[in-house]
């Protein structure tokens, strides 16, 4: 992904969020499948210390090697082996994070699970791909879904799944990379939620 720009992208998007609307001084952020982090490549990890940071992902061996790009950043977080279509995480969040994860799984499962820990916020990024999409093959930690495949999604469809479960659209942030694809940042606020600023 770093390659044609897409995780230097995602990692532009998730700053460009806690930059111009954070959580709360405190407040929690969960990271659902968030893999191996490769977006601290890209990402200062410091930008999380005023919240408690929860990642998430259903491969236990991608949050070893997240710890391990974390290690030494002074960012206190917590790892779990969890499935973001049935997640087991007890509590709300101020924020849920999900970066091209959707794309691989049971998306309107996934939405349910994230909105059913009551999140003020929920950012999503998806892939928006040209008709004419040039199909690289996976390398690296991606190959462990060259089996499973990934599905094209459907931002109007994704923006009324949200709505149907009490979410608005309050933002939507675009950034082009290589191939004539998109990478789409969706902030959606929760009815009645006030989020800060």
């Amino acid at each position: 992904m770093a390659s044609i720009g897409q995780a230097q992208a995602n990692a532009d998007l998730v700053a460009e969020l806690l930059a111009l609307s954070p959580p709360r001084e405190g407040g929690s952020i969960w990271f659902a499948g968030a893999g191996t982090g490769q977006m601290f490549d890209f990402l200062d990890p410091g930008l999380l210390r005023p919240y408690r940071t929860a990642f998430t992902d259903i491969n236990a061996s991608f949050l070893e090697r997240l710890t391990a790009r974390l290690r030494g950043t002074g960012l206190a977080f917590e790892t779990r082996v969890d499935d973001v279509e049935r997640p087991s995480l007890a509590g709300s969040f101020d924020l849920v994070v999900a970066v091209l994860v959707l794309e691989h799984v049971d998306w309107r499962r996934a939405v349910t699970g994230m909105c059913a820990l009551s999140a003020g916020r929920v950012f999503v990024v998806i892939q928006e791909n040209p008709l004419d999409c040039v199909q690289r093959p996976a390398v690296g930690t991606m190959q462990v879904l060259r089996g499973i495949g990934a599905h094209d999604m459907d931002r109007e469809a994704l923006v009324r799944e949200f709505e149907e479960r009490g979410y608005g659209l309050r933002r939507v942030a675009i950034r082009e990379v290589a191939d004539a694809k998109k990478m789409v940042g969706l902030e959606f606020l929760k009815a009645g939620y006030c989020a800060v600023p």
